[in-house]
This record gives C-alpha cells, sequence and structure tokens, in this order.
C-alpha cells in the first residue's frame, strides 16, 4: 500500500539501468584507459607506438590522427600488417569501429555508405561493400562519462582474436533483503556481478587518440 505512482517499479529499472552502466563502464574502461593506464605483459601501454617483440622489433598500434577515410585506411592496413610477439604477422582483418557518441556520425557516414562518402565521385565504398566492418557506439567512451579518460575524438579499430578480453565470473544477481534484517525496519534490494577485463596483449587492437 506504499507503493503509490508504481515508486518500487522505477527504484528497481533505475538500478537495474545503473548496474548495466557500471559493467559496460568497466568493460570499456580498457579501451578508454588503453592509452595511459592499462598495460600489456611487455610494459607498455595497450596502444603505444613501442611495443617490443621477443625478437626485439618494435610494434606500433597507435595512432593520432582524426577519424576520416584517410585515416581508416591507414589504421586497417596498420592492423593487418601488425606483427605478434614472435614477429609473425597476424593478418588480423577488422571487424569494429568503436567510436563516441561524438564520432557516430562520421564512423556511419565513413563505413556505412553505398558510395565513397564525402566525395563527388561514383566510387565503390569498399568499408561497406567489401571489409564488412560493423561501427559500435557507446557513450561510456566520451568525456561526458569520464572527464578523466573519456574522449570525443579517440577511435578504436578491433580485429579477429583480438587480445582484450572480458572473462565473465558470475552474471547478475539480485536479492531482497527482508525488513527484519535490517535495523530501520526497511527492505533492501542488492545486486552483485563479477568479471573482469584485461588485455595480456597488444595483439588484434589499433587506436588513434584523434588530435591531429
Amino acid at each position: 500500500m506504499d507503493n503509490m505512482h508504481g515508486a518500487y517499479e522505477n527504484i528497481v529499472k533505475d538500478f537495474a539501468i545503473k548496474g548495466r552502466i557500471t559493467m559496460d563502464d568497466n568493460a570499456l574502461g580498457l579501451y578508454k584507459k588503453g592509452f595511459a593506464s592499462v598495460q600489456t605483459a611487455d610494459g607498455s601501454y595497450l596502444f603505444a607506438a613501442d611495443h617490443t617483440t621477443i625478437g626485439g622489433q618494435t610494434v606500433s598500434n597507435l595512432g593520432t590522427a582524426v577519424l576520416s577515410e584517410t585515416s581508416l585506411n591507414t589504421g586497417i592496413i596498420a592492423l593487418r600488417e601488425q606483427k605478434d610477439q614472435a614477429g609473425v604477422v597476424r593478418g588480423n582483418p577488422v571487424r569494429t569501429l568503436l567510436v563516441p557518441p561524438a564520432l557516430y556520425k562520421t564512423a556511419c557516414e565513413i563505413v556505412d555508405s553505398e558510395l565513397r562518402s564525402g566525395t563527388g565521385n561514383n566510387d565503390i565504398n569498399v568499408y561497406s561493400s567489401k571489409y564488412g566492418i560493423y561501427v559500435a557506439c557507446s557513450e561510456r567512451l566520451g568525456a561526458a562519462a569520464d572527464g578523466t579518460y573519456g574522449s570525443d575524438t579517440a577511435w578504436f579499430l578491433i580485429g579477429e582474436n583480438a587480445a582484450p578480453t572480458r572473462w565473465v565470473r558470475q552474471g547478475v544477481q539480485t536479492a531482497l533483503v527482508p525488513w527484519q534484517y535490517s535495523q530501520n525496519n526497511s527492505y533492501t534490494y542488492k545486486g552483485e556481478f563479477r568479471e573482469v577485463v584485461g588485455s595480456t596483449d597488444y595483439v588484434g587492437v589499433w587506436a588513434s587518440n584523434g588530435t591531429v
């Protein structure tokens, strides 16, 4: 009788939304923090110009160009020719272009247009007709959601067999704690999940901070 105007339902709905946001923020933190926080086994940041192979070769998976058709093609080539820690060119084709909301329109225009975007020619758009790249967008990557690591200019390419991994150890579980177990006779609705994200290697990913 205290549940006027569906207050409980709204509280539980908001609880679920915030839980999903927490999970996504945790997972995507691997990418947005990859320029200056998350490191791989070689001691470099996830996105860096100084990754080192076992044989002593230097590998870069970091760009600085703003997102454009030209810079996207540069990143695709770099990922395709990327060497792993054994010095072997893996040939990873790009599967996903990951961007913040500020770049979503640009990314879709470049990747999804039937013909080349921003030109007066009738050239085919190889990104939509041949490469089959999927554009993914998350507000968790933007500066509005994260003033420390978020960016409205950074963009990411994810290839086949990419090293970054999300290990879900326990899915979301919820429980209602009865009022009898509360000091103020109130119900408590609890929820938890257990998962970790990490990347032991740089293979399969490439990113640009979009500063130039």
